[in-house]
């Protein structure tokens, strides 16, 4: 498999028939092969997490599906209300479709809204990848907005967290961040003891001394093979203060990201 860095929550795996794209906010997307199918999923609305330029991508390929929290919903609602669709500009296509994409001499371009799966907190759907294989998609419930993805594929399981984190704020009461820490370790429950092979989870340096906290409850409460820091808003020296503060269990190879679209090969 091979994993690219799109910035900050967004990623880009590529399988033998399928690519999946993650959260994608902002960044180039590289070229994709046009036989595969292109999964994109969205786990809530924020501006950081939501870019209504995902949607250039059913014009380029030729088989995209689209996978978002029911939090999205609203947002999509808006488009298609106010708009029939979602105007984009030039910048937005050819940040996701590459430059094949012609300009028109127009400043944007009205895209249709695909057809899209919404999932609820805490439920699950099955969708093909059109190469007799299937994703078996489980919601879980983030402790800020929409919810985390648990995605079971050709024997290997992938956890993208959105916002789902400990998010113990400093400064924030006592009362809010026990609140937090019960919500945490509550969806935490649903992935305690699974073999992960590949995870994305956040290491934000704004929470201060509580920058690590969740995601070492995380590697210590499943069995991650592989996991990437994402939600770290260009502080890439988070990650070497990580890795310098908490020991890893033996089976984890955490990644240190340098720049956005840098790409891995991974075994899984």
């Amino acid at each position: 498999m091979k994993v690219t860095y799109l910035n900050h929550s967004g990623f880009l795996l590529e399988w033998e028939h399928c690519y999946w794209i993650f959260d994608y906010y902002q960044g180039e997307i590289p070229r994709l092969d046009r036989q595969k199918t292109v999964f994109v999923f969205c786990s809530h609305s924020h501006g950081d997490h939501f870019n209504p330029a995902i949607f250039a991508l059913a014009e380029e390929y030729p088989s995209v599906k689209y996978v978002f929290s029911s939090q999205v919903r609203p947002s999509c609602r808006k488009f298609d209300r106010n708009l029939q669709g979602v105007h984009l500009s030039e910048k937005q296509i050819v940040q996701v479709c590459g430059r094949r994409w012609e300009p028109d001499g127009t400043q944007s371009r009205l895209i249709p809204l695909p057809e899209i799966t919404f999932l609820a907190s805490r439920t699950a759907a099955e969708i093909a990848d059109g190469y007799g294989e299937s994703l078996q998609i489980f919601a879980l419930r983030s402790t800020d907005c929409g919810c985390a993805f648990l995605i079971n594929y050709e024997g290997k399981t992938i956890y993208h967290a959105g916002d789902l984190h400990w998010w113990n704020w400093p400064g924030e009461t006592e009362k809010n961040n026990r609140q937090m820490t019960a919500n945490f370790k509550k969806e935490m429950e649903y992935l305690a003891g699974k073999r992960i092979d590949l995870a994305f989870a956040p290491l934000d340096a704004r929470l201060e001394e509580n920058y690590g906290l969740g995601l070492e409850y995380l590697l210590e409460h499943a069995q991650v093979s592989h996991v990437f820091p994402m939600h770290f808003w260009n502080e890439y020296s988070v990650m070497d203060r990580y890795a310098a503060e908490y020991p890893l269990p033996k089976e984890t190879q955490f990644y240190r990201i340098d720049r956005d679209g840098q790409s891995w090969e991974i075994a899984l």
